[in-house]
């Protein structure tokens, strides 16, 4: 009978072992691609914008899976829960937005650029004190996003399997740039192709079994809360609306002059792919974004008939998707779904880390220290090479700092963006529409925008600070009147360079 047991308790220790193991393989696998893209990297440029020959599938396969990050997956899941589809107009829908605007209206503007990063652009056309202030805002922002990913890692392995989530957090942060560093945009983007076929896999599963488990789709339906559906405000009166025109500008327009979706431009074969590949994820994004929500609305009819406790998610609704896959799946069911989450939030960390690293060595180091040196192009190419996976360290070790200051998610991952619509929108669209801007007038709207955003924080010494709806709206606005004030006002004495002296040959 003593063996029996021990026979048993082996079992359960081996089932206990059995996600943990098929994570482990997906972990190791990650780091071979990185290895196996390094062999393809033979210059700066290969290593930066993948040579410019990326092809369709690849693009909508790394646009898709970057923007299906942790912020997504694990907290639009909760703010699902407890707001219904209105929680969520941020991300996915607004984000989704994103990526079809630049589509239709950017893309072909910025695959004529003879530049491999966003910061040059306004290096090029407003000079170098601009790029450098645009890169320092873009800087934070990644950095953020970044951590935001490692502590959605951090959270998922912590409720699954126990494991000390400050390990958990620094073990994401060492693999991403590790087969980052190795492999560069190469390994990114073919990580990302794989990445977004796990993904959708991962995600069909908890659905599927969710849903039955909860008594099939007529079951759900009948414990949807009224108004889970609404995607317009509900309240009467201006504010909601304002709030609600918030929510879709800050996400929407505030991933537009995103420095990794230019370089998803910069590196397609040509500008019909770049093109096709944005409005593709988009459409995407918006189709699968729809998962959580439902997931969301599985949860809800699971703790409506007391299959799951609701006060486990009462003091944080982001555990939802970790919970669930704990409480429905078998082992090798967890070790595929949770292998299908850390996908999606390794693409999305990987590239943020990348796109941070670039802006230092391409848009600050570079014109900086590099151009001032006396060596030749292979010499400047190589310091260059290097310089940018100096960076990779340098950025996985920064971010894995800033994200433990704070652990909310869903929040981290709207500022960010918020801070950059209000800093960089408008420069970004003037700088490739407008001939009319000077250099003091795009300056002095970044500064005063970004003053907004900082003095509100330090006065309510808070990363978001409220009204949350001013500290979105109002920092784009203030960065607009300055840049049409100041440059009508120095019109005659300061003129950016056109764009069309950076169109590639």
């Amino acid at each position: 009978m003593v063996e029996k047991n021990k026979r048993k308790e082996h079992i359960l220790n081996f089932n206990d072992l059995i996600p943990l193991i098929i994570i482990g393989l997906f972990f190791v696998g990650i780091i071979i691609i990185g290895k196996i893209a390094s062999n393809k990297v033979s210059n700066s440029d290969d290593y930066l914008v993948a040579g410019r020959g990326a092809p369709l599938a690849l693009i909508v396969g790394t646009l898709f899976a970057t923007f299906w990050g942790g912020g997504t997956i694990i907290g639009a899941t909760g703010a699902a829960y407890n707001e219904g589809m209105f929680g969520v107009i941020e991300d996915p829908f607004a984000a989704g937005l994103a990526l079809i605007i630049i589509g239709l209206f950017f893309v072909k503007i910025l695959r004529k650029l003879r530049i491999r990063s966003i910061g040059e652009l306004y290096s090029y056309r407003f000079g170098a004190v601009t790029g450098y202030f645009a890169s320092a805002v873009m800087i934070p922002t990644y950095i953020i996003w970044t951590a935001v990913q490692f502590l959605a890692i951090g959270k998922i392995l912590n409720v699954l399997f126990d494991i000390n989530f400050t390990l958990s957090y620094l073990m994401a942060t060492v693999v991403v740039v590790i087969f980052t560093y190795m492999g560069g945009i190469v390994a990114v983007i073919w990580t990302d192709f794989i990445q977004m076929i796990i993904i959708f896999i991962g995600l069909v599963i908890i659905l599927v079994v969710g849903i039955d488990i909860a008594g099939g789709v007529g079951n759900v339906i009948k414990h949807t809360p009224k108004g889970f559906w609404n995607i317009v405000p509900a309240k009467k009166g201006v504010m909601p609306w304002i709030s609600y025109l918030a929510m879709w500008v800050g996400m929407g327009l505030g991933n537009i002059p995103s420095p990794d979706i230019a370089q998803r431009s910069f590196m397609a074969k040509d500008e019909k792919t770049a093109k096709k590949g944005m409005i593709i994820a988009g459409g995407l994004y918006w189709t699968i974004g729809f998962i959580p929500i439902i997931i969301a609305l599985v949860c809800i009819s699971l703790v409506s008939d007391g299959v799951i406790q609701g006060s486990i998610f009462a003091k944080d609704s982001e555990l939802i998707i970790p919970i669930l896959a704990k409480e429905l799946l078998n082992p090798i069911g967890i070790g595929i779904f949770v292998a299908s989450l850390l996908a999606a939030i390794l693409s999305s960390a990987s590239t943020s880390l990348f796109a941070t690293a670039v802006l230092f060595s391409n848009d600050i180091y570079k014109p900086l220290i590099m151009e001032k040196l006396d060596n030749n192009k292979v010499e400047k190419d190589k310091q260059m090479l290097m310089a940018t996976k100096s960076f990779v360290i340098i950025v996985g070790v920064l971010s894995a700092i800033c994200g433990l200051a704070s652990t909310n998610i869903y929040d981290l991952t709207i500022f960010a963006f918020t801070l950059q619509f209000g800093v960089l929108f408008f420069p970004f669209v003037i700088a490739l529409k407008a001939k009319w801007a000077t250099t003091y007038g795009i300056i002095s709207g970044m500064i005063a925008g970004f003053l907004v955003n900082l003095l509100g924080s330090i006065f309510q010494l808070s990363i978001i600070p409220e009204p949350w709806e001013f500290y979105t709206l109002v920092p784009a606005l203030v960065n607009l009147f300055f840049i049409v004030i100041v440059s009508f006002i120095t019109k005659n004495k300061n003129k950016a360079r056109a764009l069309e002296e950076i169109y590639l040959d």
